[in-house]
């Protein structure tokens, strides 16, 4: 029964304040209407949808397998792979050099001599900057901007971007093992000629067969290993010179043809609400306030 009773006092309440509050209702939604429409600019969005490409695809061993099954392997990357691109992606290397590339402090209207300017800009274009993976395993990147040309040529450059510092990690490694074989071979060179000189001299000196043979069979096996080393060190620079891509693009960026933000009428509905709801809360204390003013004259 008090329930019902609150329920009745607050429904007075309203009808007592009705002119007020579809007054202030309705300024507060122009007001918004005009504020959204006049001082919150478009924003255009553009996306590139991506999947991380299987860093073993240009593997020695699976550039030069002899059978197609011999090595399993999937054509996309895994769930590290993905991790990696992401970091990538939002290190302050790839940030600066895009909000540098493209003159990102100007275009926002940031003055460069002051303190804050920089910050500023990092923090506009992070705000209009997104890297996600999406519930199929793939990478999403997307880049807002009022200039719906810039944001595709923006967020298609930093893919691009991506990709190279991706690539360069992943050549590091592969780099370290054809120096390392390098090393190997020169020195299988070096005892290939060494023994070869020492058979010559001792030829030359009338040393017996047997050493002579022992000699021959060392100098064999010093060319075999020599020959594997250096097939080794080919495959491995031919892995390293090897053109290719870490990223499969199942989606390239394009100038969006509509704005993605602002959505005015969400905004214009969630304050117009706000305010008909602060409006029912002053209304209500209001009423209250004037109630219990009037009990304490009585008394």
């Amino acid at each position: 029964m008090e329930q019902s009773n609150d329920l009745v006092r607050l429904i007075q309440i309203i009808y007592k304040w009705r002119k007020s509050l579809i007054a202030v209702t309705v300024i507060v939604a122009i007001a918004a209407c005009i504020f959204t429409w006049f001082f919150m600019p478009n924003y255009y969005k553009s996306t590139v949808n991506f999947y991380p490409s299987n860093p073993i695809m240009t593997d020695r061993q699976v550039l030069f397998s002899q059978s197609s099954g011999e090595i399993e392997i999937e054509y996309f990357g895994s769930a590290s792979d993905v991790d990696r691109i992401l970091t990538i992606a939002n290190t302050s290397g790839i940030v600066d050099y895009i909000i540098n590339k493209y003159k990102l402090m100007e275009h926002y209207d940031y003055d460069s001599t002051k303190e804050m300017a920089r910050y500023n800009t990092k923090k506009e274009f992070l705000s209009n900057y997104s890297t996600i993976e999406t519930e199929y395993g793939a990478i999403e990147i997307s880049v807002w901007d009022q200039d719906k040309q810039l944001a595709a040529d923006m967020v298609t450059h930093i893919v691009e971007t991506i990709d190279d510092h991706n690539k360069a990690m992943l050549l590091r490694d592969k780099k370290l093992v054809v120096e390392t074989f390098k090393k190997q071979v020169a020195d299988k060179e070096a005892l290939v000629t060494k023994l070869t000189d020492s058979i010559a001299v001792m030829k030359k000196s009338g040393a017996p067969s047997e050493v002579l043979l022992v000699l021959d069979s060392k100098l064999e096996g010093a060319v075999e290993d020599l020959n594997n080393n250096k097939k080794i060190l080919e495959q491995n620079q031919t892995s390293v010179n090897t053109d290719f891509s870490t990223v499969h693009i199942t989606e390239e960026a394009y100038p969006a043809i509509r704005k993605d933000k602002p959505v005015r009428s969400l905004i214009v509905i969630g304050v117009t609400l706000g305010a008909l709801f602060f409006m029912v809360i002053l209304a209500v204390l209001t009423e209250n306030y004037r109630k219990i003013k009037s009990k304490l004259k009585d008394a």
